[in-house]
């Protein structure tokens, strides 16, 4: 029965390489805004920056991280403010 255990080892010591550097990206969104439109109260945790944005009035504003804000868009009581 081979063993993969060596490599596994080699690949997780392994440094990334500049190619792979996802958190550039991940700070360099631009930040986007989103407007309530619901009468209660809404909560949202976004799902890459894992920020809670808390909406607590309608028509309240709140600056979104860009990372999180494509999952916002699909809520329907926020809309987005350019």
């Amino acid at each position: 029965m081979s063993c993969c255990g060596s490599r596994r080892t080699a690949f997780r010591s392994a440094p990334l390489s500049s190619t792979h550097s996802g958190s550039a990206s991940f700070r360099q969104v631009a930040p986007a805004e989103f407007e309530y439109t619901g009468h209660t109260q809404l909560t949202v945790t976004g799902p890459v920056t894992g920020v809670v944005y808390r909406f607590q009035a309608h028509g309240q504003r709140v600056s979104v991280h860009g990372a999180d804000a494509a999952s916002l868009y699909s809520i329907p009581s926020l809309k987005s403010v350019r």
